[in-house]
């Protein structure tokens, strides 16, 4: 059985950082969409946050770079780290988003969906603990990805709702526009989450 117990622990540690820092950003998002008036509270969390993450994946490249022996493949840290940044980036996009359309009011669709992605946050977290002790966790890690792809699929439907009802004419065109992008955007960062637990699936089988 192959083991990584004693091999730059740090590495995961970097990934735990950002998957907290996700679930604070879709924490935020989710305040935001049932209170819009938190906004320009907000702003400045959400920016801090991205930027945050960009650094720490940047350290998790410069280590990479650095360090001979890595706990899985460095090339599997550096995909993770990067996708895992990805799903923050699309959080302060998002934001960035309803600020710029000047949206004023909120929807039960973008309450929801933002939940969502906030459990997806839980999930991501509770995945990367795991990930320090892959040949202990197997099972429990594939649970946790499966997972991510039942919260992807509810998004996804809450997504294809809401574009029919956008688009049933009732809306007026302004707010079409809005809309159309904002959901969109949740429904991006949530495939995003996805594919980054297909990636942590793809290194589990790897070393099973």
């Amino acid at each position: 059985m192959f083991s990584i117990s004693n091999k730059h622990e740090e590495f995961f540690d970097y990934l735990i950082e950002n998957a907290e820092k996700f679930r604070r950003g879709a924490v935020i998002a989710n305040e935001v969409m049932k209170d819009l008036s938190l906004l320009p509270d907000h702003m400045e969390e959400i920016t801090n946050l991205e930027h945050g993450a960009d650094k720490v994946n940047f350290d998790v490249i410069k280590q990479l770079a650095r360090v001979f022996i890595t706990p899985i493949d460095r090339e599997d840290f550096y995909n993770l780290s990067c996708r895992l940044e990805d799903c923050i980036d699309n959080l302060h996009g998002f934001i960035m988003r309803v600020d710029m359309y000047h949206i004023t009011q909120s929807t039960p669709a973008a309450v929801r969906g933002t939940e969502v992605l906030i459990e997806m946050g839980n999930e991501l977290a509770s995945t990367f603990e795991l990930l320090k002790n892959i040949d202990k966790h197997q099972a429990e890690l594939i649970y946790h990805t499966e997972k991510l792809n039942k919260m992807e699929t509810e998004v996804d439907h809450i997504y294809r709702s809401e574009m029919s009802r956008i688009f049933s004419g009732e809306m007026p065109l302004l707010d079409v526009i809005r809309w159309k992008d904002t959901m969109a955007s949740i429904e991006e960062t949530a495939d995003k989450v996805e594919a980054l637990g297909n990636l942590i699936k793809g290194v589990v089988m790897k070393y099973a």
